[in-house]
Formats: structure tokens, sequence, C-alpha cells
């Protein structure tokens, strides 16, 4: 039986997906990230198949996001949206050293993993923290400058207004930018699954990784798996690669 928890950790709320009959047990574990405009729950699923497989799979609320999204709009949360990306990445570390501590989470056996905004928020995970052994990007971009930039011109040919620096804004987030340290991701299996029609993060940022890795021999444990139709939405081929993906290297 899987069990399903509604918790707060860090003041952060999560929810914790583990096989009842290793709830008390120190698990391998899987941080899930949910996508823009969404929330913990539609995510649910990867959850399951994870635990299932004897993972403990944790998934937070994202800031500005269901539980936590208060009374901001949607255009704010556009407009926040990257201090959302970063602020998982921060609150990552918070979440792993307190359950850590609780013995529930195996250290040396810890993945992140992510859709679309949780995706991208994975990647910066793995340009910050060594903590992580294994990653699997499910449409993501690695190039926050570069994908920051074009997601500001959208915006602006829309007649959106920033309340704030946009320069100033796009420079905060270099040390989030694995595209600019790729020496950080070491030797560490990452899964990038990306479809070919993507409208909403272009499928050249994941293609564009993959092959400057492999220029730089840095390809070895990374692992691209491409759909040739899909658009912004992970396929069940998507879903079970992530879970084999982790089973394999975690």
């Amino acid at each position: 039986m899987i069990q399903v928890t509604n918790e707060q950790v860090k003041n952060i709320p999560l929810l914790h997906v583990v096989r009842h009959d290793l709830q008390g047990e120190k698990l391998p574990t899987v941080f899930f990230y949910h996508g823009f405009q969404s929330e913990k729950e539609l995510y649910l699923h990867y959850g399951y198949f994870l635990a299932e497989r004897g993972f403990r799979v944790f998934l937070p609320e994202a800031k500005f996001h269901g539980e936590r999204k208060g009374t901001i709009t949607s255009s704010e949360q556009a407009m926040c949206f990257w201090d959302t990306v970063t602020a998982n990445i921060e609150e990552f570390n918070d979440l792993r050293q307190e359950l850590v501590a609780k013995s529930l989470v195996d250290e040396e056996r810890i993945g992140v993993a992510g859709v679309s905004m949780g995706a991208i928020a994975t990647l910066g995970i793995l340009a910050r923290f060594d903590t992580v052994k294994v990653a699997v990007s499910l449409m993501g971009s690695a190039y926050y400058e570069a994908f920051a930039r074009e997601l500001v011109s959208a915006a602006e040919a829309e007649g959106m207004t920033f309340p704030y620096d946009v320069e100033a804004r796009i420079a905060e987030l270099e040390p989030y930018d694995l595209s600019k340290h790729l020496e950080r991701l070491g030797n560490r299996p990452l899964l990038l699954w990306h479809g070919k029609k993507d409208d909403v993060v272009p499928f050249k940022y994941s293609e564009k990784l993959v092959d400057t890795l492999t220029l730089e021999n840095r390809a070895e444990n990374v692992e691209f798996v491409t759909d040739e139709y899909a658009k912004h939405k992970v396929s069940i081929d998507g879903i079970d690669r992530t879970t084999a993906f982790f089973q394999k290297n975690l």
C-alpha cells in the first residue's frame, strides 16, 4: 500500500509518498518539483510510481503556488517566475538537511526531478549542490540567462512591464545557471526528456546542453530522450523512463 501524507517541513507544504511497509526506514529519496501555475497534487502519479519501487518521495509546493499562492495574480506569478525557481533551489537544501536529520533520507542516495519550471529548478539544484546523486529534467532548461531573456522579450511584446530591474534580476541567476558551470555536473547521472514541438520551454535548450556536454566529454552519464511529436506535455513513456532511470542509478 502506498501512503500519501500532506506535511509541513521548514514551513514548506509537501506531499510525502512512501510504501507503508517502508515508512519508518531510511530510504533513497526523490524530491519532485511541479510546473508553473500548477501545484504538487497534480504530479502525485510520479510519487506513486517511484514509491512502488521503494523510494521515498517528497513533492514540495513551490513559492506562490498551491497552498502558498495567497492572493497573487497570474500576472504576478509570471513576474515572479525566477523568484519561484530560485526559492525551490534554496529550499531544497533546507528540506534535505531537515529530513536527513530525521533519519528518513539516505543522504548518499538523493535524487531530484521536475517538470517544466520544476525541471528548470532541478538543473539549478545540480548547479548549486553536490548532495544530489541523480537528476531528471522533463522539459527543462539549464540556460537560465538565455531563457530569461526570451521570456522577458515575449512578455514585453504583450505589453507587460516589470517592477524591478530586469538586467539586475537576470544577473542574480548566474550561480544557478548550470550552463555556465557545467563542471558542477561532474559524473552524476542526468536524464533529459523533451518533446521536439515544445512551445513553452524550447527543445533547443535540452539539445544544446547535450551537445555541449558531449563536446566537452561530460556526457558519459547523460541520457537524452526526445519525443518527435510532443508539445509541452510529458508522455507516458517519459514518466516510465523517469522511474526506470532512478531505479537504475539511485
